[in-house]
């Protein structure tokens, strides 16, 4: 008997594999995250797992404890444009979604009122709308993460409305 025939090969990853993936990914995005939120002037210290949720290697959201021990920070990262936020807009990573959905659908309006006056931040008018066109994008996908109830199914996390 071959080894192929005692084992099956098999295109799914183990819970072994997965593990290392998801750790190797947690790594990469807290460096990156790191790195930004050092570039807006706060050094993150540690991170708050308790309230930290992702889906890997989509969406990582992170509460950041800083080295000033008055300012904690919602921090999005993975496949969605990296951000920061003071921890007090939310009282949960589901509600911080929620906040940096609303956040980055009003910056994307201001960009797309900004081309229609004339008035252009970025490079150019091209390059404008197409950056308010790609976060209003991610704007709404992370409204549906929120609004999805199958997802944070046993998260404990609910809509409060």
């Amino acid at each position: 008997m071959t080894d192929a025939q005692v084992s099956p090969a098999s295109d799914q990853p183990s819970k072994e594999e997965l593990e290392k993936q998801f750790k190797e990914w947690s790594q990469q995005q807290f460096v990156a995250i790191s790195k930004f939120c050092l570039s807006k002037g706060y050094r993150i210290t540690r991170l708050d797992q308790s309230k930290c949720q992702s889906l890997p290697s989509v969406l990582g959201l992170w509460y950041a404890k800083t080295d000033d021990k008055k300012v904690d920070l919602w921090v999005i990262s993975g496949d969605f444009p990296t951000d920061l936020a003071n921890a007090g807009v939310a009282k949960d990573a589901r509600d911080a979604i929620r906040y940096f959905s609303m956040a980055w659908h009003l910056q994307a309006a201001k960009l797309e009122d900004g081309v229609a006056e004339g008035r252009i931040e970025l490079a150019d008018e091209e390059t404008q709308s197409k950056f308010a066109q790609q976060l209003t994008n991610r704007a709404q996908s992370l409204y549906e993460i929120y609004n999805s109830e199958k997802l944070w199914t046993g998260t404990g996390l609910t809509i409060h409305k």
